[in-house]
């Protein structure tokens, strides 16, 4: 039985739930919601966002590579990502992003539209990776 390690970085505030930032099992790790928030302490509230979708989309993939660093992944390992957009109108930008963080193809991508958090939250990614 391949035994299941939790990755909580400490570059990254404590998750805001009764969960870890990711779980490596084998060589597969699955990293949960991640958020431009992700990397803030305090109350998940009162923590500031960028305005802009562009930003938190920018953010909330730069605390996704520290997920990946710190479980030894990086951001080339990363086979399939789902994310949630409040506003359905951004996915072109989300699109630019991504493409800024995964410039190669190689993976598999969702996208939902869905209520968020937070009033100003409007982005929230969850990817798996995989190394052999």
């Amino acid at each position: 039985m391949m035994e299941k390690i939790a990755i909580n970085p400490t570059t990254l505030a404590a998750p805001v739930g009764p969960f870890d930032r990711a779980v490596r099992i084998g060589p597969w790790l699955f990293i949960a919601g991640t958020s431009a928030l992700t990397h803030l302490a305090g109350d998940f509230f009162e923590r500031p966002l960028a305005p802009t979708i562009e930003e938190q989309a920018r953010q909330t993939f730069l605390n996704i590579k520290a997920v990946c660093e710190a479980a030894g992944y990086d951001l080339d390992h990363i086979f399939e990502i789902r994310y949630t957009l409040k506003r359905r109108e951004d996915i072109r930008k989300v699109h630019a992003v991504i493409r800024e963080f995964l410039p190669k193809r190689g993976f598999i991508s969702s996208a939902y539209q869905g209520e968020m958090l937070r009033e100003e939250m409007l982005i929230e990614i969850e990817a798996n990776a995989y190394k052999a």
